[in-house]
């Protein structure tokens, strides 16, 4: 997955340059790249719209997530009760300035600024420099601060419609996951198992729940089952029955159970499989192949 701009002369700080060179960089700090994408799977770099050229992002800040409680008074018991518990949108800022030519460049580059950012739906972002995670963002307000005719700042604000970042790849390629600071993420990480006994590990934040929360998470097997296959996380005491025979390929994607792309719902006892932070202990009965999972890994930061 290319997530960031390959071209050779990315921009960057002043550096000592050859008398020959005909073009001179003038920048007093090493600007941040940033990149877009609708679906997070195809990604845009502000480097590669020249349309944004001397439009450089020098800082971003990403506030604590906010947590929201829903309490129900219970008769005479002291206190509430926790109902439900969510993570609440927050506030993104991006900090970007511009050096032009003149004021019509000036303009043009911010109306470019403001196309590149919104969306009437979501989009994801993600930063160069903290390119192992993305948000779920769409665009609240850009605010510029024209400093001469050809230069400007502009403080960027953004809606974080889930109020949590995840990776920007998954399980399914971990070339895709950057073994960065924060992560809790290993090289010896492996999540395709052909033992029926084995232990997943959620580097994660937060428990991965696919009903409740939406989380993407795809459980799938390859192989066959002679009748009553189950799938069970002893960890969460969660499980899920498949009733008969079957061979090829069986994916619990979600909530929604398929075989070999055939929706699989009906020999099913529709249970749903969750992921507990940290080590989650797996047994897969009546069942032989091998079996893989494939889901990103959220943060609160």
């Amino acid at each position: 997955m290319k997530v960031f701009s390959s071209k050779s002369n990315r921009p960057q700080a002043y550096k000592f340059e050859k008398p020959t060179q005909t073009t001179r960089n003038s920048l007093s700090f090493d600007p941040i790249e940033f990149a877009v994408s609708l679906d997070g799977e195809s990604w845009l770099s502000c480097y590669d719209n020249s349309n944004l050229d001397n439009v450089y992002c020098y800082d971003f800040d990403i506030p604590i997530a906010v947590q929201s409680d829903n309490l129900q008074k219970l008769g005479i018991n002291d206190g509430q009760r926790i109902i439900s518990s969510s993570y609440e949108t927050r506030e993104l800022k991006m900090s970007v300035v511009f050096h032009g030519l003149d004021e019509n460049d000036t303009k043009l580059a911010i109306n470019e600024l403001q196309r590149f950012l919104t969306t009437r739906d979501g989009m994801w972002i993600t930063w160069s420099n903290w390119g192992q995670r993305c948000y779920y963002v769409k665009l609240k307000q850009i605010t510029p601060s024209i400093s001469s005719i050809s230069d400007f700042t502009a403080e960027i604000v953004f809606t974080d419609l889930i109020g949590l970042s995840r990776t920007i790849g998954d399980t399914s390629d971990l070339s895709n996951l950057v073994y960065g600071f924060g992560n809790k993420i290993t090289r010896d990480m492996s999540y395709t198992f052909k033992n029926n006994s084995f232990d997943v590990y959620n580097p994660s934040d937060i428990l991965i729940d696919p009903e409740r929360r939406g989380h993407p998470l795809k459980i799938i097997l390859s192989g066959s089952s002679n009748g009553g296959m189950k799938i069970t996380n002893k960890t969460t005491g969660d499980y899920i029955t498949r009733k008969g025979n079957w061979s090829g390929i069986w994916k619990l994607d979600g909530v929604n159970p398929y075989l070999n792309n055939t929706n699989d719902g009906i020999n099913t006892d529709h249970g749903v499989i969750t992921l507990q932070k940290g080590y989650n202990t797996f047994q897969i009965d009546n069942f032989a192949g091998s079996i893989s999972f494939e889901f990103p890994f959220w943060y609160l930061s």
